[in-house]
């Protein structure tokens, strides 16, 4: 990609971050950042446990970490195309303050309940991609199709779907969700927090990502649509009032000292707000995996803990990030393996 692109978007206040040449995911992390050896499940003895966000090797002017590496500094993102000039780019969201509609054109095979739109019932004749399903939304509200109503960069992706792109005040308030469990619907997904979106320009072996139209601006997200993502539950209300949280459950037949660690671990995760959530799930499964490294408790059930836990901070168990999350802290612990004493 011309180094003009990812220089552009930086002047917009966009933060970018490089792609693999060919690809639109992120370089490998070094060694002192990576949780397991390249290419292979296998705990990386040299890793460190840290919270990305506080990584020296960004601090330092590096790409680990993907897109919490993203920045608008002209001259690292100079240095980084000097170092591969071939990469494609991508934006964080969060960071950015934009969100992005995300409709996909994949082709699968229509979900087989019927449903399309949560809580809605649409006819499905016609409808064969995420495009038709945010058409059949827009058409249920009374609107016109956003991109069209308003004037904001939409992006032609790899697959033939289309990315429009918004302005919120605070990226952080808001979180992605994909298809009908979290997003507008079927192939019709919303990006947004740690997420990232890629820039137009972008070229990979299944296709090219293109700005269509003339509009390179990113208009202030819609009302209705502000409306329809909260009801969806992907605004998260920076200002939350204190919620009763039950205490976790923890594995029968543990000793006391074990039993006591663990309980105070899980019920600092439960009550973990929105916005720390991955720093609370690293944390507390690198604490616990110190358990299991000393022998005091399974890792199976220490895992399934913390999966529980998580969840009633509002972390699906069925997200695939937490879930490696959970894995990395725990092996890390592991590696670390806590002295009885260090219990009471």
């Amino acid at each position: 990609m011309n180094i003009k692109t990812p220089l552009w978007f930086a002047r917009q206040g966009v933060h970018v971050h490089p792609y693999r040449p060919d690809d639109n995911k992120p370089y490998g992390n070094c060694t002192w950042c990576s949780p397991t050896l390249r290419g292979t499940n296998t705990p990386n003895p040299d890793y460190v446990l840290h919270d990305p966000r506080k990584c020296l090797c960004i601090a330092n002017g590096g790409r680990c970490h993907g897109l919490h590496a993203a920045t608008t500094n002209p001259d690292t993102i100079r240095k980084w195309h000097q170092e591969t000039p071939d990469a494609n780019w991508g934006a964080h969201c969060g960071r950015s303050n934009i969100v992005a509609i995300d409709l996909d054109a994949h082709g699968h095979e229509p979900p087989q309940d019927g449903v399309f739109i949560r809580g809605e019932t649409i006819d499905p004749a016609g409808i064969n991609d995420g495009l038709d399903v945010f058409a059949a939304l827009c058409e249920l509200r009374g609107r016109c199709l956003p991109w069209i109503e308003h004037n904001t960069l939409t992006v032609l992706t790899k697959s033939g779907g289309l990315q429009a792109w918004f302005r919120v005040a605070n990226g952080y308030e808001w979180r992605g969700g994909d298809s009908v469990r979290a997003g507008f619907g079927w192939q019709a997904d919303f990006k947004a927090g740690d997420q990232s979106v890629t820039l137009p320009g972008t070229i990979v072996p299944k296709g090219a990502y293109r700005a269509l139209g003339d509009s390179r601006t990113i208009a202030p997200l819609p009302g209705w649509l502000r409306v329809e993502l909260e009801r969806l539950g992907r605004w998260v209300d920076p200002n939350p009032r204190p919620r009763y949280v039950a205490p976790p459950e923890t594995p029968k037949d543990l000793t006391r000292y074990t039993a006591t660690a663990l309980e105070r671990e899980l019920a600092d995760l439960a009550s973990a707000q929105p916005g720390a959530l991955h720093e609370s799930v690293l944390t507390c499964s690198y604490s616990i995996g110190q358990l299991v490294g000393a022998g005091l408790i399974s890792q199976d059930d220490a895992h399934q803990a913390i999966t529980a836990a998580a969840a009633q901070a509002g972390v699906s168990p069925d997200e695939r990030k937490a879930q490696s999350t959970i894995r990395d802290g725990l092996n890390a612990g592991m590696r670390s393996p806590r002295q009885i004493g260090e219990l009471v």
